[in-house]
């Protein structure tokens, strides 16, 4: 699971920077500034609608991006002591595989609570903004006022060998380290 979950942050990398222009990192992720604005205005009911991620959006995108890359990669030089150990345990010692093990155990923690926050966040959008975030992730459409906006969009039959070389990454370095 560790190692599919690695390719599809690899992909996902990848993705965010010759992607769709919503899911082009450049395109949804702002400065210090451009959050804390968008968090007042939040607060304050007057927010500028998003056609992709908006400001606080995007550092839950990065946030969860990281945990699961972190998570992953500890993974592989992780060990329970009794039968498992990450592909890569070899590479490091028992010490410094058991640090990993517990840290392992740490970050999925957090994703737990990254997650909660995120589908929070989302049920909030609903119920409170009367605005269907989740839908929007699921169909790839959502209300616009017109005029609408025009987005680039990256070929999808690009995304399946980008998965691949994503996953072949993942199997060489598992492989061959």
């Amino acid at each position: 699971i560790g190692q599919g979950a690695l390719a599809l942050v690899i992909y996902r990398l990848f993705w965010g920077l010759v992607g769709s222009q919503t899911a082009q990192f450049w395109n949804f992720i702002r400065g210090p500034a451009a959050v804390r604005a968008y968090a007042k205005g939040l607060v304050a009911g007057k927010v500028p609608p998003s056609v992709g991620h908006n400001p606080l959006g995007a550092l839950m995108i990065l946030a969860l991006l990281g945990l699961v890359a972190l998570q992953a990669t500890l993974g592989l030089f992780a060990n329970d002591d009794i039968y498992f150990e990450g592909p890569l345990r070899h590479l490091v010692s028992k010490d410094l595989s058991d640090l990993f093990t517990g840290l392992h155990e740490l970050v999925f923690n957090l994703i737990l609570a990254a997650v909660a926050l995120h589908v929070t966040a989302a049920l909030f959008y609903w119920v409170v903004k009367r605005e269907n975030l989740i839908r929007a992730m699921i169909t790839d459409t959502k209300p616009w006022p017109e005029p609408h906006p025009r987005l680039r969009f990256t070929p999808a039959v690009l995304a399946v060998p980008a998965l691949a070389a994503a996953a072949a990454l993942v199997w060489a370095a598992v492989t061959y380290l």
